[in-house]
């Protein structure tokens, strides 16, 4: 080190950063101890309290980002060289929540990375999108200035306090992180040599008109001829997996391996077995159903089979407003505090799309990521096929639209982009409702105690060319380590399809990765129903 935590403040300067940076303190922290969380973190509900696993320097910057904006960063610098491990890891948000991800900064810094966090320009709950209002310098930090400033600035301070530049820098992030880390490859293809993008939220105003109108579907409760209840949508996953579980995959374990290829017959579900009405079953194929504009081009993708208890637990079928969606386009979008999503139509998708420039781009991407690739860095997804917060056709499609715009194989892609599938996953691991697969390998501070880890199989691809052909998730009984190892599998990266052998399916090795070869092909059963109603495809 070249000067100590405590008179670090007073020596820091930032002459890379393009806005004025000012320190707020710098401050030791022991292994184990309690670092009490305050001001507007605190204030905004990003938690009270969080304990390092190592001893660290705990440094806290603003950046002037505007004349109305402002962003909040932190860094955790592992004390002395011996503790850190020569490398920095960028964590972010989720929702449209402006928390420094403390887990995650907690997780990676005990790993020995120099972590670094910022506040999406904002401080505000995963639900709150209110700070949006009349404020387009703020929606412009959550999109991706937050994200740029806090790398910048928080280089410095590794340099300075390290008195060294560090190795090698990685991102780490899932949903609106997940796509945060899409945007950073895209615009920043320096910034980071190494990226793990999580169940993206990519195409977000999409993804808000998506899941917003989930209400306009189901109606708002059991009084409405429409509805389902918790119960109804338990049947009607019981009929999805007697016909698209073992039927398919092999193995009777609750997991749809490829929900993509379940063409599930929903008039089942109206006879004397299941018990549905005919009004309730319409319900049920509207649901499973993409998201077109007028001119009949996708939107969204469907949500996935398999995927439609959770929905019901987190809201999404339940009869509930999305925060999320009706906040986006009450607050970004229509900036009309009176607007309700329960009213939400093809002028309001047609206006998002309209903002997007000046929003961004929080929705269009370009799929090159070709200045990415030629700078050397690496970009791992994984998504989660029973995820019913964000589709996963959501990453196929992102994946789809860089092999389209690179003109690139699979093969090609392999250089630099692997997205991983996680059968049975819900959103991210997080919440409390990870779903019933190997979920966890690793990617949050909440799967930090998985068998295998997805932040190490990033650094051999990045600092030793070993690529990772699959990704070994691991599901704990009752999802407690301490309750040992249910099963284990490994995940096949796109457009492989995990594929059962034979022997004991909790084994990994009794699974394999066979090549899907329709997954560029359009038209009614083929991969990846990521197609206009025409039939084409313009990912």
């Amino acid at each position: 080190m070249s000067v100590s935590c405590s008179n670090l403040c007073s020596s820091l300067t930032f002459p890379s950063s393009e806005f004025p940076v000012s320190p707020v303190s710098c401050v030791s922290h022991a292994a184990n101890s309690t670092i009490t969380i305050t001001g507007g973190q605190a204030t905004a509900g990003c938690g009270s309290t969080i304990t390092p696993e190592v001893d660290l320097c705990r440094v806290v910057l603003t950046v002037e980002t505007s004349d109305e904006s402002e962003t909040y960063i932190e860094v955790w610098l592992p004390e002395g060289n011996s503790e850190w491990n020569g490398r920095t890891m960028n964590t972010d948000n989720g929702g449209v929540n402006g928390c420094v991800h403390y887990v995650d900064m907690q997780y990676v810094s005990g790993l020995g990375f120099a972590a670094i966090g910022d506040n999406a320009g904002h401080n505000g709950s995963s639900f709150d999108a209110t700070w949006f209002a009349g404020s387009n310098e703020v929606i412009l930090d959550w999109v991706y200035r937050a994200r740029h400033s806090a790398v910048v600035a928080g280089k410095e301070v590794v340099n300075q306090f390290y008195d060294q530049s560090p190795d090698y820098s990685y991102y780490i992030g899932c949903s609106a992180g997940g796509a945060q880390g899409l945007k950073s490859a895209q615009m920043y293809p320096e910034d980071f040599d190494g990226i793990i993008a999580g169940s993206a939220a990519a195409d977000f105003n999409h993804l808000q008109a998506w899941s917003g109108r989930f209400v306009q579907l189901t109606g708002t409760s059991s009084s409405d001829d429409r509805f389902l209840t918790e119960d109804d949508w338990i049947t009607v996953q019981s009929a999805i997996f007697a016909q698209c579980d073992a039927a398919l995959d092999g193995v009777d374990d609750g997991i749809l391996e490829d929900p993509t290829i379940c063409q599930f017959d929903a008039s089942v579900l109206s006879n004397s077995t299941y018990g549905l009405t005919e009004t309730q079953v319409e319900t049920v194929k509207k649901v499973f159903s993409e998201l077109y504009n007028t001119a009949g081009n996708l939107l969204f993708p469907a949500l996935l089979y398999g995927s439609q208890v959770d929905a019901f637990r987190l809201g999404q079928l339940s009869g509930s407003v999305q925060a999320i969606s009706e906040d986006w386009y009450k607050y970004a979008v229509l900036d009309d505090d009176s607007w309700s999503a329960l009213d939400m139509d093809q002028a309001d998708y047609a206006r998002a799309d309209k903002l997007d420039a000046s929003h961004g781009n929080v929705s269009a991407y370009s799929g090159d990521l070709s200045s990415f690739s030629s700078a050397g860095g690496k970009l791992i997804m994984y998504h989660g096929m029973a995820d019913p917060l964000v589709s996963e056709g959501n990453s196929q499609r992102y994946y789809l639209k860089v092999a389209e715009t690179m003109g690139l194989s699979n093969t090609g892609l392999d250089d630099f982009l692997r997205l991983f599938r996680i059968s049975g996953m819900a959103h991210c691991g997080v919440g409390g409702i990870s779903g019933a697969g190997a979920w966890m390998f690793g990617q949050n501070g909440e799967a930090s105690v998985a068998s295998h880890n997805i932040i190490q199989y990033l650094q051999d691809w990045v600092e030793d060319s070993i690529a990772p052909e699959t990704i070994i998730g691991t599901k704990y009984w009752y999802d407690e380590q301490a309750n040992g190892v249910q099963f284990e599998r490994a995940h096949c990266r796109f457009p492989y399809r995990t594929t059962y052998r034979g022997g004991d399916s909790t084994l990994p090795g009794s699974w394999g990765c066979d090549l899907i070869e329709d997954w560029q092909e359009c038209g009614p059963g083929a991969l990846p129903r990521l197609c206009n109603v025409d039939g084409s495809f313009e990912p």
